[in-house]
This record gives C-alpha cells, sequence and structure tokens, in this order.
C-alpha cells in the first residue's frame, strides 16, 4: 500500500481529491470537519456526500479531528468539557467514513512557563486519550503544532502505553515554532512518529506551501528518516490539488522520502 496521502481541505474540493488519490493509489486525510464550527452547520449533509462520494474508495482514510481551540487539558471544566465534545463529535464522522486513523492537535502552550501547566497537559491528555482508546478502535496520532520540543509528547506516550497512540509530525509547524530539529523530534520518538504531515514555508508562519518553495531541508528530512529506520505515512497538506501535485513532483524529482529508493 502507498505511504502517500492527499488532504482535500474544503468541501468544495473534495471530490477532484477523491479522484486524484483514485487515478494514483494513493491515500485521503479528510480534513472537511477539522475546524470546529462544521459542528455548527448542516454537517450532516456535508457527511452524506462525503459517505457516497467514498463509497468505493479503495484507498486507505484517516481523519483530521477539530483541532481550533480545542483544550482537552483546560483547568476551566466548561472548556475542558466543550473540548471534549469536539473530540468525540470528530471520532463519531471518522467512524461514519471508515477512518482507521484520526489526527489531534496537542494545543500545548508553549507561552504558559510552569511546571504546573506542563504537568496538568501531561495528566489530563493521559487520562483523556487512554478512555478514548478503550472505546474505539482507532489509532489517534497526536500533531505538534506550538510545542517546541518533544519531551510532552514522550511522557504523554509513555503513560499511555498504547500501540494506538502514536505521533504526527507537522515539519511545517516544527520550522515555525518548535526549538528543536526534527533530529531530536526522532531521537526522543522514534517509529512513534508514523505520521508526516508536509508543506514547506520560510520559517516565519504556517504557510502551506509547495515542497521546495520555503527554507525546510528536505535532504535532511529524508537523511534522518534513512539513519533511525522510521518509515511513516506523509501527507500532503497542500490547499489546492495543484499545489498538491508539485509538491509530489518535487518529493519524487529530488528523491525525497518516501521517493528516497528510486
Amino acid at each position: 500500500m502507498s505511504k502517500i496521502y492527499v488532504q482535500p481541505l474544503i468541501h468544495e474540493t473534495f471530490s477532484d481529491f477523491v479522484d486524484f488519490a483514485d487515478e494514483n493509489k494513493f491515500n485521503l486525510e479528510i480534513a472537511t470537519f477539522a475546524y470546529a464550527n462544521v459542528y455548527d452547520t448542516d454537517w450532516h449533509k456535508i457527511l452524506d456526500e462525503h459517505e457516497k462520494r467514498i463509497s468505493a474508495f479503495k484507498g486507505k482514510i484517516s481523519f483530521h479531528g477539530a483541532f481550533q481551540d480545542v483544550l482537552i487539558h483546560s483547568s476551566d471544566k466548561k472548556i475542558a468539557e466543550v473540548s471534549r465534545e469536539r473530540v468525540f463529535d470528530s471520532l463519531e464522522v471518522a467512524g461514519k467514513l471508515n477512518a482507521t486513523q484520526v489526527v489531534f492537535h496537542g494545543n500545548f502552550n508553549p507561552l504558559v512557563r510552569n511546571d504546573y501547566y506542563r504537568k496538568n497537559w501531561v495528566k489530563r491528555n493521559t487520562a483523556f486519550w487512554s478512555e478514548v482508546l478503550e472505546k474505539h478502535e482507532f489509532t489517534i496520532l497526536i500533531e505538534n503544532t506550538w510545542e517546541p520540543t518533544p519531551e510532552m509528547f514522550k511522557e504523554l506516550l509513555d503513560e499511555v502505553k498504547s500501540s494506538k497512540l502514536k505521533v504526527c509530525f507537522d515539519i511545517g509547524h516544527s520550522n515555525v515554532y518548535a526549538k528543536t530539529t526534527f533530529r531530536e523530534w526522532a531521537d526522543a520518538l522514534g517509529n512513534k512518529i508514523s505520521y508526516v504531515h508536509i508543506s514547506d514555508n520560510c520559517g516565519e508562519k504556517d504557510q502551506h506551501l509547495e515542497v521546495g518553495q520555503g527554507k525546510i531541508d528536505w535532504q535532511e528530512f529524508t537523511k534522518v528518516i534513512e539513519e533511525h529506520q522510521i518509515s511513516p505515512e506523509i501527507v500532503l497538506e497542500q490547499v489546492t490539488l495543484e499545489q498538491t501535485k508539485q509538491s509530489l513532483s518535487y518529493l519524487e524529482k529530488n528523491r525525497i522520502y518516501p521517493f528516497n529508493n528510486l
């Protein structure tokens, strides 16, 4: 099976991405429901249309869960409860779309610099994802956003101790927000990095550029994967299908993972 996923971000382009994935035997990460406000719309209609459109799809399907303002580690009980609700909404939709993996953001705020906040993040995430994994068969992928180092994720994985909890490493987020390199994340997490979001940027903001259009060192990315002997699935996170095609062309032409052994 292919290690490559493409990601339709909006409902209007969903069908074109499905056609492209089908034609190339790629997989699909459905991100239409990633923005929590979609659940305040007629989302059942969108879901019905998606179900029909992928009914004959032969690739693997993953799902990007709601992430904006989702703070399950919040000390405010009401905010935490709404965040839990959005996660369970996401899991319900993911199940209807036959997804096997679901991505959620860690949403750790590095500007809060005290031990309590960090320990609370680990404690509440450990309890919550342990509960989720007991109830569901999905693989849950926790994605780095603003996290400066991999230590919080390692603590969480060590506490939960489940093969169904893994890491989605977003290389674009890391290039903007992290204080550590991909090599250091791979040193800490190893094959727990089973899934990588691929986009480029110039290091100042999360631009979701085509691969090769920013300042990320893609040869170093490939070298780290080879040296650590990991083989994560990758997701092209560009907004348009044309940008996605350009990224794939760049990866293949320059023998960047997963095209490094051509």
